[in-house]
C-alpha cells in the first residue's frame, strides 16, 4: 500500500512539472514580461504589465484570453495598463486567463514571430 501511494505521489509530480516546463517552452526570444496585477476581482477591468529586455524597436502585441488589446511599441522598464472590460474570458475563475505578449519579424501581427512571453493570472470572486 505504501508503495503504490508512493508511485502515486511521484507521479503526480513528474506530471505536474511538466506541464509547468510545457508552458514555459512556448516562450520564445528574449526578455521578459511581469505581471503586476496576478490577481484580480471579477469587477476589475484593467491589468497591468512591464517588460525587461525585449527589443523596444519592435511593435509588441498583446492579447488577454485571446484577444488583442495593445499593439505598439514598448518600453522596457514602464508599465502599461490593459483595458479588459470588454472582454469576454478575461474574467473566468475556472482557470487561469493568459497574457500573452509577441513581436514579429516585420511588425505585423500575422508575420513570423521572434518573440513570445505568456503570464497567468487569477480571478477572485
Amino acid at each position: 500500500m505504501k508503495q503504490k501511494l508512493a508511485v502515486l505521489l511521484f507521479t503526480g509530480i513528474i506530471l505536474s512539472g511538466c506541464s509547468t516546463i510545457a508552458e514555459n517552452s512556448l516562450e520564445s526570444g528574449k526578455g521578459s514580461m511581469e505581471l503586476l496585477t496576478p490577481t484580480i476581482t471579477a469587477k476589475d477591468n484593467e491589468l497591468e504589465i512591464k517588460t525587461k529586455g525585449i527589443d523596444e524597436n519592435k511593435v509588441t502585441f498583446i492579447y488577454v484570453a485571446n484577444k488583442k488589446v495593445l499593439e505598439q511599441k514598448l518600453k522596457n522598464g514602464e508599465s502599461y495598463k490593459l483595458n479588459i472590460k470588454d472582454i469576454e474570458h478575461a474574467h473566468r475563475t475556472d482557470y487561469k486567463p493568459k497574457v500573452q505578449l509577441f513581436q514579429t519579424k516585420d511588425d505585423n501581427d500575422d508575420g513570423e514571430m521572434v518573440t513570445f512571453k505568456q503570464v497567468r493570472y487569477t480571478v477572485k470572486n
